[in-house]
């Protein structure tokens, strides 16, 4: 080979190992690269807070009630306390709230869906009446005011007339008895438009006819109204005893056991002590919503998992073939410095050739 032509393929061997070296370092940048994509990937999977599921003892709270006669309170709140009364010369270390059923005399209104009304103008004996269903409905304008069930009656509609101000009773009762304290007996005609009947569960039902002369004729919740509109509901109104449940709160005396449990209690302005009767209570409701939400964070928690592992297999995939590019560049470069080491030993015997010739 002459020196020209082993010169030029000593360059051009030289020029493809710097691109060769060249090619390999972008390499190993590429896989440095992806190393710390990686890196922040197994971050951020570190970092990411895995869901627990809601315990039961969470929602799980002890539930305190005592007695006093009959009626059984409960308590809904305990609050540290330290309140001196004077009175009674004793220093409370609780402040409790509690509720009690208390029974109350209510006005309770009455919705028959098809009432089927009738107006009754011939009968074979009596007056005309009104028939609600099955049931004959009687006018307190026919009843004896002197009658022990008359003040029954009263007293009833100035609890509907109370309680359901708007309805038609209560108007009607308005009307005819604005001063609830003065003698009933002296028009009891001024009741005719008033008409009661006893339902299944012996409750008297009081309701208006709705005739001309009535406090609010031809409105929506009389008689007449159901009678010319058969599918409308009719409402009547009654009175009776219900429970009603009251909150109080109060200063208290609470005592505890060695684990920490209420057991006895006795409240402000009383000398009685209660026992106090355990049990626990689960809010199955709030325990529920947090199991949903449990399982809600537990999908997306998993779908982020799954998402850093497919990315991460995916740069394990380049960074495998990145790796056997690298091999593939190490080879020819291997290969490159043989034949360059070869090429350099030519140019070497043809200098030393050159040399020799003019060698004395």
């Amino acid at each position: 080979m002459g020196m020209a032509a082993s010169q030029a393929r000593w360059i051009s061997l030289a020029a493809r190992k710097t691109n060769v070296e060249y090619e390999g370092q972008q390499i190993n940048q590429a896989r440095t690269a992806l190393s710390n994509q990686s890196s922040e990937l197994w971050n951020r999977l570190y970092q990411m807070d895995v869901p627990v599921p809601p315990s039961t003892t969470d929602f799980t709270k002890t539930k305190y009630t005592f007695n006093i006669g009959d009626s059984t309170k409960t308590i809904t709140d305990i609050q540290a306390a330290d309140y001196y009364d004077p009175d009674d010369g004793i220093t409370y270390n609780s402040y409790v709230t509690y509720t009690a059923d208390v029974i109350e005399y209510k006005g309770i209104r009455n919705t028959n869906s098809k009432p089927q009304v009738q107006h009754v103008t011939e009968p074979s004996e009596g007056d005309p009446y009104y028939m609600v269903g099955t049931r004959k409905l009687k006018s307190m304008g026919s009843c004896d005011p002197e009658s022990d069930d008359w003040a029954t009656y009263i007293v009833a509609l100035q609890q509907i007339a109370t309680d359901w101000p708007d309805s038609t009773v209560a108007k009607e009762w308005n009307k005819i008895n604005p001063d609830p304290t003065q003698d009933p007996s002296k028009d009891a005609s001024a009741y005719a438009h008033i008409h009661m009947w006893k339902d299944g569960q012996n409750n008297m039902n009081f309701v208006v006819d709705g005739q001309e002369g009535c406090a609010v004729p031809q409105a929506v919740d009389t008689l007449e109204y159901s009678i010319n509109n058969p599918d409308e509901p009719l409402h009547s109104y009654y009175s009776t005893n219900q429970f009603v449940k009251q909150t109080l709160s109060k200063y208290a005396v609470v005592e505890y056991d060695s684990s920490g449990r209420a057991t006895t209690i006795q409240l402000e302005k009383s000398s009685a002590v209660y026992d106090l009767t355990t049990s626990t209570q689960t809010d199955d409701a709030a325990y529920n919503d947090a199991m949903n939400e449990y399982y809600y964070q537990k999908q997306i928690y998993e779908k982020r998992v799954q998402d850093i592992n497919a990315r991460t297999e995916q740069i394990q995939t380049e960074d495998r073939t990145l790796e056997l590019r690298l091999k593939q560049l190490d080879t020819e470069q291997n290969a490159l410095q043989t034949e360059m080491d070869a090429v350099h030993k030519v140019i070497s015997k043809n200098i030393e050739g050159t040399f020799k010739t003019f060698e004395s």
